[in-house]
Protein backbone atom coordinates (compact mmCIF):
# COMPACT_ATOMS: atom_id res chain seq x y z
CA UNK A 1 0.00 0.00 0.00
CA UNK A 2 2.46 2.13 1.05
CA UNK A 3 4.23 1.66 -2.60
CA UNK A 4 0.92 2.13 -4.72
CA UNK A 5 0.26 5.56 -2.82
CA UNK A 6 3.78 6.84 -3.09
CA UNK A 7 3.14 6.93 -6.41
CA UNK A 8 -0.37 7.37 -6.68
CA UNK A 9 0.44 11.18 -4.96
CA UNK A 10 3.62 11.67 -6.92
CA UNK A 11 0.72 11.77 -9.84
CA UNK A 12 -1.48 13.97 -7.96
CA UNK A 13 1.28 16.88 -8.38
CA UNK A 14 2.93 15.70 -11.93
CA UNK A 15 0.41 14.81 -14.20
CA UNK A 16 -1.97 18.05 -13.61
CA UNK A 17 1.00 19.99 -13.71
CA UNK A 18 2.36 18.29 -16.93
CA UNK A 19 -1.33 18.82 -18.27
CA UNK A 20 -1.60 22.73 -17.23
CA UNK A 21 1.94 23.02 -18.67
CA UNK A 22 1.43 21.58 -21.90
CA UNK A 23 -2.22 23.47 -22.63
CA UNK A 24 -2.60 26.47 -20.19
CA UNK A 25 -6.27 25.17 -20.05
CA UNK A 26 -8.09 24.02 -16.67
CA UNK A 27 -10.40 22.27 -18.81
CA UNK A 28 -7.39 20.15 -20.27
CA UNK A 29 -6.09 19.25 -16.70
CA UNK A 30 -10.37 18.32 -15.82
CA UNK A 31 -10.14 16.36 -19.65
CA UNK A 32 -7.19 14.23 -18.30
CA UNK A 33 -9.04 13.54 -14.56
CA UNK A 34 -12.01 12.49 -16.67
CA UNK A 35 -10.85 10.43 -19.05
CA UNK A 36 -9.06 8.08 -15.81
CA UNK A 37 -12.41 8.65 -14.41
CA UNK A 38 -14.60 6.88 -17.36
CA UNK A 39 -13.34 3.13 -17.58
CA UNK A 40 -13.19 3.52 -13.79
CA UNK A 41 -16.65 4.04 -13.36
CA UNK A 42 -17.74 1.42 -16.32
CA UNK A 43 -16.30 -1.15 -14.86
CA UNK A 44 -15.86 -0.51 -11.19
CA UNK A 45 -18.88 -3.41 -10.65
CA UNK A 46 -16.56 -5.70 -12.73
CA UNK A 47 -13.93 -5.55 -10.90
CA UNK A 48 -16.35 -5.80 -7.52
CA UNK A 49 -17.46 -8.81 -9.31
CA UNK A 50 -14.01 -10.30 -9.67
CA UNK A 51 -13.35 -9.75 -6.28
CA UNK A 52 -16.36 -11.59 -5.01
CA UNK A 53 -15.94 -14.77 -7.87
CA UNK A 54 -11.87 -14.92 -7.98
CA UNK A 55 -10.27 -17.10 -5.11
CA UNK A 56 -7.10 -15.43 -5.47
CA UNK A 57 -7.66 -11.44 -5.05
CA UNK A 58 -3.91 -11.39 -4.16
CA UNK A 59 -2.96 -12.51 -8.14
CA UNK A 60 -5.85 -9.96 -9.42
CA UNK A 61 -3.97 -6.81 -7.44
CA UNK A 62 -0.33 -7.76 -8.48
CA UNK A 63 -1.36 -8.25 -12.61
CA UNK A 64 -2.91 -4.72 -11.41
CA UNK A 65 0.31 -3.19 -10.31
CA UNK A 66 2.94 -4.36 -12.98
CA UNK A 67 0.10 -2.72 -15.40
CA UNK A 68 0.41 0.38 -13.74
CA UNK A 69 4.08 0.23 -13.77
CA UNK A 70 4.50 -0.29 -17.42
CA UNK A 71 2.40 2.67 -18.02
CA UNK A 72 4.36 4.79 -15.47
CA UNK A 73 7.44 3.73 -17.68
CA UNK A 74 5.92 4.56 -20.89
CA UNK A 75 5.14 8.30 -19.90
CA UNK A 76 8.35 8.86 -18.28
CA UNK A 77 10.29 7.45 -21.73
CA UNK A 78 8.27 9.62 -23.27
CA UNK A 79 9.18 12.68 -21.21
CA UNK A 80 12.41 11.54 -21.35
CA UNK A 81 12.71 11.46 -24.98
CA UNK A 82 10.42 14.85 -24.95
CA UNK A 83 8.06 12.67 -26.98
CA UNK A 84 5.10 13.29 -24.80
CA UNK A 85 1.60 15.31 -26.12
CA UNK A 86 -1.32 15.79 -24.36
CA UNK A 87 -2.97 12.87 -26.16
CA UNK A 88 -1.12 10.77 -25.13
CA UNK A 89 -1.40 11.58 -21.60
CA UNK A 90 -4.55 11.03 -22.24
CA UNK A 91 -4.32 7.56 -22.98
CA UNK A 92 -2.16 6.73 -20.33
CA UNK A 93 -4.63 7.85 -17.90
CA UNK A 94 -7.32 5.67 -19.53
CA UNK A 95 -4.73 2.59 -18.76
CA UNK A 96 -4.77 3.77 -15.43
CA UNK A 97 -8.08 4.16 -15.16
CA UNK A 98 -8.81 0.90 -16.23
CA UNK A 99 -6.30 -1.22 -14.47
CA UNK A 100 -7.43 0.87 -11.21
CA UNK A 101 -11.44 0.03 -11.61
CA UNK A 102 -10.24 -3.97 -12.00
CA UNK A 103 -8.05 -4.04 -9.07
CA UNK A 104 -9.13 -2.11 -6.39
CA UNK A 105 -11.71 -3.31 -5.18
CA UNK A 106 -10.31 -6.78 -4.40
CA UNK A 107 -7.50 -4.53 -2.76
CA UNK A 108 -10.25 -3.10 0.03
CA UNK A 109 -11.71 -6.85 0.28
CA UNK A 110 -8.58 -8.51 1.28
CA UNK A 111 -8.23 -6.01 4.47
CA UNK A 112 -11.24 -7.74 6.66
CA UNK A 113 -9.90 -10.97 6.40
CA UNK A 114 -6.65 -10.17 7.72
CA UNK A 115 -7.46 -8.57 10.98
CA UNK A 116 -9.99 -9.71 13.56
CA UNK A 117 -13.27 -8.29 13.37
CA UNK A 118 -13.14 -6.12 16.63
CA UNK A 119 -9.86 -4.51 15.10
CA UNK A 120 -11.26 -3.89 11.67
CA UNK A 121 -11.76 0.18 12.84
CA UNK A 122 -8.03 -0.06 14.38
CA UNK A 123 -6.65 -2.08 10.93
CA UNK A 124 -8.51 0.41 8.44
CA UNK A 125 -7.71 3.88 10.76
CA UNK A 126 -3.78 2.20 10.76
CA UNK A 127 -4.27 1.90 6.62
CA UNK A 128 -5.49 5.30 6.37
CA UNK A 129 -2.45 6.28 8.60
CA UNK A 130 0.20 4.84 6.03
CA UNK A 131 -1.84 6.50 2.98
CA UNK A 132 -1.80 9.66 5.02
CA UNK A 133 2.12 9.52 5.32
CA UNK A 134 2.62 8.93 1.81
CA UNK A 135 0.56 12.28 1.38
CA UNK A 136 2.66 13.67 3.58
CA UNK A 137 6.35 12.67 2.21
CA UNK A 138 5.63 11.60 -1.81
CA UNK A 139 4.01 14.73 -3.30
CA UNK A 140 6.70 17.04 -2.02
CA UNK A 141 9.24 14.63 -3.01
CA UNK A 142 8.07 14.32 -6.79
CA UNK A 143 7.20 18.53 -6.77
CA UNK A 144 11.16 18.69 -5.79
CA UNK A 145 12.34 16.35 -8.30
CA UNK A 146 10.22 17.60 -10.97
CA UNK A 147 11.56 20.98 -10.47
CA UNK A 148 15.23 19.48 -10.26
CA UNK A 149 15.90 16.65 -12.71
CA UNK A 150 12.48 16.56 -14.88
CA UNK A 151 9.40 15.09 -15.11
CA UNK A 152 10.78 12.07 -16.43
CA UNK A 153 12.48 11.06 -13.28
CA UNK A 154 8.97 11.13 -11.18
CA UNK A 155 7.57 8.66 -13.52
CA UNK A 156 10.41 6.23 -13.41
CA UNK A 157 10.60 6.65 -9.55
CA UNK A 158 6.12 5.74 -9.74
CA UNK A 159 7.57 2.84 -12.10
CA UNK A 160 9.75 1.45 -9.52
CA UNK A 161 7.36 2.27 -6.32
CA UNK A 162 4.81 0.41 -8.19
CA UNK A 163 6.63 -2.87 -9.13
CA UNK A 164 7.66 -2.65 -5.17
CA UNK A 165 4.23 -2.75 -4.12
CA UNK A 166 3.12 -5.73 -6.37
CA UNK A 167 6.73 -7.34 -4.60
CA UNK A 168 5.96 -7.26 -1.07
CA UNK A 169 2.22 -8.86 -1.70
CA UNK A 170 3.86 -11.74 -1.73
CA UNK A 171 3.99 -11.29 2.13
CA UNK A 172 0.59 -10.75 2.37
CA UNK A 173 -1.33 -14.48 2.67
CA UNK A 174 -3.93 -15.14 1.06
CA UNK A 175 -7.24 -16.19 1.88
CA UNK A 176 -8.58 -18.61 -0.27
CA UNK A 177 -12.30 -18.94 -0.90
CA UNK A 178 -14.55 -21.25 -2.83
CA UNK A 179 -15.88 -20.17 -5.97
CA UNK A 180 -18.17 -21.38 -8.94
CA UNK A 181 -16.03 -24.11 -11.24
CA UNK A 182 -15.30 -22.84 -14.06
CA UNK A 183 -17.48 -23.33 -17.29
CA UNK A 184 -18.31 -21.77 -20.69
CA UNK A 185 -17.19 -18.61 -21.80
CA UNK A 186 -21.34 -17.38 -22.07
CA UNK A 187 -21.75 -19.49 -18.41
CA UNK A 188 -19.22 -17.34 -16.68
CA UNK A 189 -20.43 -14.12 -18.40
CA UNK A 190 -24.31 -14.65 -17.28
CA UNK A 191 -22.66 -15.75 -13.77
CA UNK A 192 -20.98 -12.51 -13.81
CA UNK A 193 -23.76 -10.24 -14.93
CA UNK A 194 -26.20 -11.74 -12.43
CA UNK A 195 -22.96 -11.33 -9.89
CA UNK A 196 -23.23 -7.65 -10.54
CA UNK A 197 -27.42 -7.47 -10.15
CA UNK A 198 -27.36 -9.08 -6.86
CA UNK A 199 -24.86 -6.47 -5.77
CA UNK A 200 -26.79 -3.52 -7.17
CA UNK A 201 -30.00 -4.59 -5.64
CA UNK A 202 -28.12 -5.23 -2.05
CA UNK A 203 -26.74 -1.63 -2.13
CA UNK A 204 -30.08 -0.03 -3.56
CA UNK A 205 -32.60 -2.34 -0.80
CA UNK A 206 -29.57 -1.99 2.29
CA UNK A 207 -31.04 0.42 4.80
CA UNK A 208 -27.62 1.49 6.13
CA UNK A 209 -25.14 0.53 3.29
CA UNK A 210 -27.31 2.59 0.51
CA UNK A 211 -27.54 6.21 2.35
CA UNK A 212 -23.91 5.48 3.12
CA UNK A 213 -22.91 4.85 0.09
CA UNK A 214 -25.30 7.78 -1.88
CA UNK A 215 -23.99 10.48 0.62
CA UNK A 216 -20.23 9.29 0.16
CA UNK A 217 -20.51 9.59 -3.33
CA UNK A 218 -22.02 12.93 -3.19
CA UNK A 219 -19.74 14.13 -0.50
CA UNK A 220 -16.97 12.90 -2.56
CA UNK A 221 -17.50 14.73 -6.10
CA UNK A 222 -17.05 17.95 -4.06
CA UNK A 223 -14.51 16.89 -1.62
CA UNK A 224 -11.83 15.76 -3.79
CA UNK A 225 -11.33 17.60 -7.46
CA UNK A 226 -9.19 20.41 -5.80
CA UNK A 227 -6.33 17.96 -5.96
CA UNK A 228 -6.20 17.61 -10.10
CA UNK A 229 -7.10 21.38 -10.23
CA UNK A 230 -4.43 22.57 -7.23
CA UNK A 231 -1.36 22.46 -10.14
CA UNK A 232 -3.40 25.31 -12.57
CA UNK A 233 -4.32 27.01 -9.30
CA UNK A 234 -0.72 27.45 -7.90
CA UNK A 235 0.75 28.15 -11.53
CA UNK A 236 -2.14 30.50 -12.63
CA UNK A 237 -2.81 32.01 -9.34
CA UNK A 238 -0.34 31.60 -6.44
CA UNK A 239 2.89 32.15 -9.90
CA UNK A 240 4.59 28.78 -8.12
CA UNK A 241 5.83 25.65 -9.51
CA UNK A 242 5.75 21.94 -9.06
CA UNK A 243 7.75 22.27 -5.36
CA UNK A 244 4.82 24.43 -3.85
CA UNK A 245 2.21 22.26 -5.43
CA UNK A 246 3.58 19.37 -3.78
CA UNK A 247 4.54 21.45 -0.55
CA UNK A 248 0.86 21.99 -0.09
CA UNK A 249 -0.18 18.42 -0.86
CA UNK A 250 2.56 16.85 1.72
CA UNK A 251 1.05 19.86 4.33
CA UNK A 252 -2.35 18.15 3.77
CA UNK A 253 -0.84 15.02 4.50
CA UNK A 254 0.50 16.06 7.91
CA UNK A 255 -3.14 17.15 9.45
CA UNK A 256 -4.55 13.80 7.39
CA UNK A 257 -2.22 11.81 9.03
CA UNK A 258 -2.83 13.34 12.88
CA UNK A 259 -6.86 12.56 11.88
CA UNK A 260 -5.92 9.03 11.24
CA UNK A 261 -4.59 7.93 14.20
CA UNK A 262 -6.59 9.82 16.09
CA UNK A 263 -9.32 8.29 14.45
CA UNK A 264 -7.61 4.63 15.13
CA UNK A 265 -8.02 5.15 18.84
CA UNK A 266 -11.60 6.46 18.82
CA UNK A 267 -13.92 4.20 20.57
CA UNK A 268 -16.55 3.23 17.72
CA UNK A 269 -19.21 5.33 18.79
CA UNK A 270 -20.74 8.06 16.64
CA UNK A 271 -18.76 7.44 13.84
CA UNK A 272 -21.76 8.97 11.27
CA UNK A 273 -22.02 11.98 13.25
CA UNK A 274 -18.44 12.66 13.38
CA UNK A 275 -17.83 11.18 9.15
CA UNK A 276 -20.40 14.06 8.57
CA UNK A 277 -18.64 17.24 10.95
CA UNK A 278 -14.99 15.97 9.22
CA UNK A 279 -16.73 16.27 6.12
CA UNK A 280 -18.08 20.02 6.50
CA UNK A 281 -14.82 21.03 8.00
CA UNK A 282 -12.60 19.68 5.53
CA UNK A 283 -15.21 21.91 2.50
CA UNK A 284 -14.92 25.26 5.23
CA UNK A 285 -11.02 24.65 5.01
CA UNK A 286 -10.88 24.59 1.85
CA UNK A 287 -13.31 27.10 0.29
CA UNK A 288 -10.80 29.46 2.82
CA UNK A 289 -8.12 28.22 1.38
CA UNK A 290 -9.16 28.88 -2.22
CA UNK A 291 -11.27 31.84 -1.80
CA UNK A 292 -8.79 33.92 0.11
CA UNK A 293 -5.49 32.86 0.01
CA UNK A 294 -2.92 35.31 -1.39
CA UNK A 295 0.38 32.92 -0.74
CA UNK A 296 1.74 29.53 -0.75
CA UNK A 297 2.38 29.70 3.08
CA UNK A 298 -0.85 30.83 3.77
CA UNK A 299 -2.58 28.45 1.88
CA UNK A 300 -0.51 26.22 3.64
CA UNK A 301 -2.33 27.17 6.90
CA UNK A 302 -5.51 25.99 5.68
CA UNK A 303 -4.34 22.47 4.07
CA UNK A 304 -3.12 21.62 7.21
CA UNK A 305 -6.24 22.37 9.47
CA UNK A 306 -8.14 20.79 6.08
CA UNK A 307 -6.06 17.62 6.09
CA UNK A 308 -7.96 16.73 9.65
CA UNK A 309 -11.61 16.94 8.27
CA UNK A 310 -10.38 14.92 5.34
CA UNK A 311 -8.55 11.92 7.69
CA UNK A 312 -11.89 11.33 9.59
CA UNK A 313 -13.96 12.01 6.34
CA UNK A 314 -12.18 9.06 4.81
CA UNK A 315 -11.30 6.86 7.20
CA UNK A 316 -14.82 6.94 8.84
CA UNK A 317 -16.74 6.26 5.66
CA UNK A 318 -14.22 3.31 4.97
CA UNK A 319 -14.59 1.99 8.42
CA UNK A 320 -18.78 2.52 8.47
CA UNK A 321 -19.09 0.53 5.24
CA UNK A 322 -16.68 -2.55 6.05
CA UNK A 323 -18.57 -2.88 9.69
CA UNK A 324 -22.16 -3.01 8.13
CA UNK A 325 -21.69 -4.63 4.80
CA UNK A 326 -22.10 -8.40 4.56
CA UNK A 327 -18.95 -10.28 3.78
CA UNK A 328 -20.65 -11.95 0.81
CA UNK A 329 -21.11 -8.85 -0.93
CA UNK A 330 -18.15 -7.14 0.51
CA UNK A 331 -15.99 -6.62 -3.00
CA UNK A 332 -19.30 -5.49 -5.12
CA UNK A 333 -19.78 -2.80 -2.21
CA UNK A 334 -15.95 -2.12 -2.32
CA UNK A 335 -16.25 -1.73 -6.16
CA UNK A 336 -18.98 1.00 -5.74
CA UNK A 337 -17.48 2.19 -3.06
CA UNK A 338 -14.18 2.89 -4.90
CA UNK A 339 -16.06 4.50 -7.21
CA UNK A 340 -15.49 7.86 -5.05
CA UNK A 341 -11.94 8.47 -6.56
CA UNK A 342 -13.34 8.15 -10.03
CA UNK A 343 -16.18 10.29 -9.22
CA UNK A 344 -13.76 13.13 -7.86
CA UNK A 345 -12.09 12.66 -11.37
CA UNK A 346 -15.16 13.42 -13.04
CA UNK A 347 -16.06 16.23 -10.28
CA UNK A 348 -12.22 17.60 -11.52
CA UNK A 349 -13.48 17.84 -15.47
CA UNK A 350 -16.79 19.92 -14.39
CA UNK A 351 -15.02 22.11 -11.79
CA UNK A 352 -11.94 22.34 -14.50
CA UNK A 353 -14.92 23.87 -17.21
CA UNK A 354 -16.56 25.74 -14.44
CA UNK A 355 -13.04 27.25 -13.42
CA UNK A 356 -12.28 27.87 -17.27
CA UNK A 357 -15.37 30.23 -17.55
CA UNK A 358 -15.70 31.70 -14.03
CA UNK A 359 -12.10 31.08 -12.74
CA UNK A 360 -10.74 28.87 -10.33
CA UNK A 361 -11.43 30.85 -6.87
CA UNK A 362 -15.25 30.77 -8.05
CA UNK A 363 -15.07 27.40 -9.10
CA UNK A 364 -13.15 25.88 -6.28
CA UNK A 365 -14.72 27.65 -3.46
CA UNK A 366 -18.31 27.07 -4.69
CA UNK A 367 -17.58 23.34 -4.97
CA UNK A 368 -16.47 23.82 -0.95
CA UNK A 369 -19.25 25.35 0.05
CA UNK A 370 -21.08 22.70 -1.90
CA UNK A 371 -19.40 20.37 0.42
CA UNK A 372 -20.12 21.91 3.73
CA UNK A 373 -23.59 22.50 2.44
CA UNK A 374 -24.22 18.65 1.69
CA UNK A 375 -21.86 17.33 4.86
CA UNK A 376 -24.38 19.82 6.96
CA UNK A 377 -27.52 18.74 5.23
CA UNK A 378 -27.35 15.07 5.75
CA UNK A 379 -26.10 15.73 9.88
CA UNK A 380 -29.50 17.72 10.04
CA UNK A 381 -31.48 15.60 8.15
CA UNK A 382 -30.85 12.52 7.93
CA UNK A 383 -30.54 11.18 11.46
CA UNK A 384 -30.13 7.03 10.02
CA UNK A 385 -26.78 8.18 9.39
CA UNK A 386 -26.11 10.38 11.94
CA UNK A 387 -26.67 7.79 14.67
CA UNK A 388 -24.13 5.06 12.83
CA UNK A 389 -21.79 3.54 15.67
Amino acid sequence: MLGQMASQNMQMVVRSYLAFLLTGSYAAVGTIALASAVPGIALALVGGAIADRVARRKLVIQIGQVVNATNALAVGFLLFVDALTFELLLVTAVVQGTSMALMMPSRQAMLPSLVPKDQLMNAVALNASGMNSMRLIAPALGGFIFEGLGAAWVYFLMAGLYLFAGLFLIRVPEVYRETVSAGSIRGEARAALRNIRDGVDYIVHSPVIGPLIGINVLVVITAMPYMFLLGGFVQDVLDAGADAQGILLSISGVGSLVGSLVVANLRPERRGAMFLLGSAFQGLMLFFAFAISTSVMMMAGFFLLMGLGQAARQSLSNVLVQSYVEDAYRGRVMSVYMLQFNLSQLGAFLVGILAAVAGPRFALGATSLALVALAMGAFLFVPRLRNLD
